[in-house]
């Protein structure tokens, strides 16, 4: 059996504690929700991104998600990890550009950091020690982070992730972690994933000392330093639903970037009677699925 990347592995879709239906003619799983008011479900692709694989057969995947009894799905397509849009958009009801990602390309010319961004490296650098964790040594020190960030961001959904989650993520060896501390204390974090080729910038999360010391642009540049050998560094998008290149985060990563692609929203209606009848209270709407 050929080995899933790391976004489509069953181990790591099941961290997020919820039931998954396997979709072996993608190479992927997605999480499957119930739907509130109603004895259906419907399914999601897991966080951050739904790896599928490039020859996948999408219409025997589709068919094996009607027979589950699904009424729809959604999910963003890895752009590193799927077919070509045009094939993503002859096959699902929905295929939009979601998100602008960045990424550090070892391939292209080198990434060459702004005045501003080296300001700032040199500043955290400065202020902090930065340097890797053991994540299963630090849980307690990250959830206190990420909770902050829950709570400063008001995040709900499936990115308010549970305790388990993070204990599952730190017993996997993908999963590494970079820190900074001021004073000995941690004030910043994030969590990187490392496939065979890519190395994916996962999570991060910050108190105000990490703020105000810039300590983040110290953990992104350790992280270039310690990735090296990685082929493409993917940095993710901006933050939310908007996709707006002018957020914070977006300038944030675009900064250390030497390369842009187009991240896709994708949609399908499984079963159309019952979708259409969960939704004909929610009026026109380009959300998708409507009635969520």
């Amino acid at each position: 059996m050929i080995a899933r990347p790391f976004y489509a592995s069953v181990e790591y879709i099941e961290a997020f504690g919820m039931p998954i239906v396997d979709i072996p003619e993608w190479q992927t799983a997605v999480l499957k929700r119930a739907i509130p008011g109603s004895d259906w479900f419907d399914a999601l692709g897991c966080y951050p991104l739904c790896s599928i694989a490039r020859d996948a057969d999408l219409a025997g995947g589709l068919k094996r998600l009607r027979d589950a009894g699904l009424v729809s799905l959604a999910f963003v397509a890895n752009p590193l990890e799927a077919p070509e849009p045009q094939a993503l958009a002859e096959s699902f009801t929905i295929c939009r550009p979601f998100k602008t990602h960045y990424l550090i390309d070892r391939t292209e010319s080198s990434p060459r950091l702004s005045r501003t961004h080296r300001r700032w490296v040199r500043k955290a650098l400065q202020e902090c020690e930065v340097s890797r964790l053991q994540l299963l040594d630090s849980l307690g020190e990250w959830e206190r982070l990420y909770g902050a960030t829950i709570e400063r961001h008001r995040i709900t959904g499936l990115q308010k992730f549970s305790p388990a989650y993070f204990a599952t993520l730190a017993k996997m060896p993908q999963v590494e972690a970079i820190g900074a501390k001021v004073n000995g204390e941690l004030v910043a974090m994030a969590l990187w994933v490392r496939d065979p080729e890519t190395v994916y910038y996962h999570l991060g999360a910050s108190e105000a000392r990490g703020y105000e010391s810039q300590a983040m642009y110290g953990i992104f540049a350790l992280a270039l330093e310690h990735f090296a050998e990685a082929r493409t560094i993917h940095l993710g998008g901006a933050a939310g639903l908007s996709g707006d290149e002018d957020d914070g985060l977006a300038r944030f990563k675009r900064g250390f970037a030497n390369r842009e692609l187009n991240a896709y929203f994708c949609g399908a209606c499984l079963d159309p009677e019952r979708y259409d009848l969960l939704s004909k209270n929610f009026g026109t709407t380009s959300f998708f699925p409507a009635y969520r």
